[in-house]
């Protein structure tokens, strides 16, 4: 039990915390904000559920500041938002008498740790999400090292937003079939490396494996349907099933070497 609980820590992240957001202190408006994030990184950043919104105010730099996220409004339903990278807003963390209704209030900034909505003409200064897809062959503990040495971790997934913009990485060059993220089996449960919650889930056939086999204890993203998918490099997977959708989890022997997303 004791050996368990040490190697339950050493995977837990303890340094990653600010790892998918990147916080850039030049004055842009929205749209080049956008574009500056789609250019260098992957796009503004979602902040999706109540963790991720306490996340943003630890990265050094945000403090107090004016800060663009990828939050709009909808064109054609002003009651509803969306989030630069694709899906609607499911929680918000308005400030009292907020948002306003004037037409051109359109887009979605933090001031002072809660949210505004303002004209997208306005510069500030803004908060990048990344993602990093790795093309190079590894285990599942082969990656894990690989990300927390040259990037920040294995990544996690936490809203149908983030699984849309690693498609969207992943939809760049050709990829494994499946590619490895943070999620592993650990002391009877699953759960991110980085300590993320998991409080969303997108399971494929079967729903969420509650006892998997010894070996199948990784979690991975699969990456099915699409010019993107390499089958020719594919090794056999043996009793794997190859039903499932772009962005659907499953699990897999950790063993395999596979590609795999950083952040």
């Amino acid at each position: 039990m004791e050996q368990t609980s040490r190697r339950i820590l050493l995977l837990l992240s303890l340094s990653a915390t600010f790892a998918k957001y990147v916080y850039i202190n030049e004055g842009k408006s929205w749209t080049n904000a956008q574009g500056y994030c789609r250019e260098h990184y992957t796009d503004l950043a979602p902040v999706s559920h109540e963790y991720d919104f306490k996340r943003v105010q630890l990265v050094p730099g945000t403090t107090a500041k004016y800060l663009w996220i990828g939050l709009v409004r909808n064109s054609t339903d002003h009651e509803k938002w969306t989030w630069s990278g694709g899906g609607q807003v499911s929680t918000f963390f308005w400030n009292e008498n907020q948002p306003g209704n004037g037409p051109e209030d359109g887009h979605g900034q933090i001031r002072d740790n809660k949210w505004h909505n303002a004209m997208g003409t306005d510069e500030s200064t803004f908060l990048c999400y990344k993602a990093v897809v790795v093309r190079v062959r590894k285990t599942w503990e082969e990656a894990l090292e690989h990300c927390r040495e040259h990037h920040g971790d294995l990544a996690s997934v936490a809203s149908d937003t983030e699984t849309l913009l690693m498609r969207k990485e992943l939809g760049k060059d050709k990829t494994t079939a499946r590619v490895w993220t943070g999620l592993r089996f650990l002391a009877g449960d699953w759960l991110w490396v980085d300590r993320q919650p998991l409080s969303y889930e997108a399971w494929g056939p079967g729903g969420r494996p509650e006892c998997p086999q010894v070996s199948r204890k990784c979690g991975v993203l699969r990456v099915t349907g699409g010019e993107q998918i390499d089958n020719a490099a594919v090794e056999p997977m043996g009793n794997y099933s190859d039903t499932g959708n772009d962005g659907e989890w499953e699990a897999f022997d950790c063993a395999e070497r596979l590609h795999f997303i950083c952040y």
